[in-house]
């Protein structure tokens, strides 16, 4: 439900257009990009946390909802995938159009993860 909520605040989404696409032949960069994002925050939280397995359990599951958007890229006849992407369209938008400048955008995403750190210390 972290996750959900959030999304409601502004930030800088980057794009992953040729996943979107299905365009697959040109999609590395994308894949590339989604999987540098998994892993450096995860790497963020094992620096930061250390093995604590209910913070990595935690760090998990706040990844399902991207990861569902992900995998209807990927396979966008699954109903179920649309129905969530839909959800997390609906609460991406709650807050009506979050086009910020990159600045806003980047530092929001920091104050996020600093009040994360303050309370996982």
């Amino acid at each position: 439900l972290s996750h959900y909520f959030l999304d409601l605040f502004p930030h800088k989404e980057y794009t992953i257009k040729t996943i979107r696409a299905g365009q697959w032949s040109k999609s590395l960069p994308d894949f590339l990009k989604v999987f540098l994002d998994i892993i450096l925050g995860l790497a963020a939280v094992f620096f930061i946390a250390g093995l604590s397995p209910l913070i990595l359990a935690a760090s998990f599951v706040t990844l399902i909802p991207d990861g569902l958007t992900l995998l209807y890229c990927i396979f966008p006849a699954n109903k179920l995938l649309e129905k969530h992407l839909k959800i997390h369209w609906a609460i991406n938008n709650i807050c009506g159009n979050k086009k910020i400048p990159a600045f806003w955008g980047i530092a929001s995403q920091i104050t996020v993860v600093a009040v994360a750190i303050y309370f996982l210390l």
